[in-house]
């Protein structure tokens, strides 16, 4: 299993088949792309040359947000997805982050709760899918 992390969309063409694959064509999303895609750091875990899994992260300036995490159908249940959180998680501590946030589809919140994720604040909906943001506080080692 190997990884790529870089910043902005334009070279993470795999980044972007994940996405499709997995928001546009099995979730059903509309909006999966926007500008926050340019700036922000991209991961994706392989097998080999395949992608299996995404994530990206991008800051304010509080906070690091990580958000679009997708893991293949096929492929889940491997842990892929707490993989692309943690390498996201570093390399937001590496930036000198402290707190992070994300906007969790209900459904999987349990994932991240799992993860050290705390719901804040209601649930509200995102292209009619219920959602909640959840934080975390980052301490200083990883945890993979």
């Amino acid at each position: 299993m190997r990884y790529t992390l870089s910043k902005g969309i334009d070279n993470n063409a795999d980044a972007i088949k994940v996405r499709v694959k997995v928001f546009v064509e099995e979730q059903g999303f509309h909006d999966e792309f926007d500008e926050t895609d340019n700036t922000a750091w991209h991961v994706i875990m392989y097998d080999g040359t395949r992608p299996l899994a995404v994530g990206r992260l991008y800051f304010n300036a509080s906070s690091a947000h990580i958000g679009r995490v997708a893991v293949m159908r096929s492929e889940r249940g491997r842990k892929l997805g707490s993989l692309v959180i943690a390498v996201l998680e570093k390399k937001a501590r590496d930036m000198g982050y402290v707190n992070v946030e994300l906007s969790a589809q209900c459904r999987v919140a349990e994932f991240y709760e799992k993860l050290g994720y705390a719901p804040e604040g209601e649930v509200y909906l995102d292209e009619n899918q219920p959602h909640i943001k959840m934080t975390k506080r980052l301490d200083s080692a990883p945890h993979f």
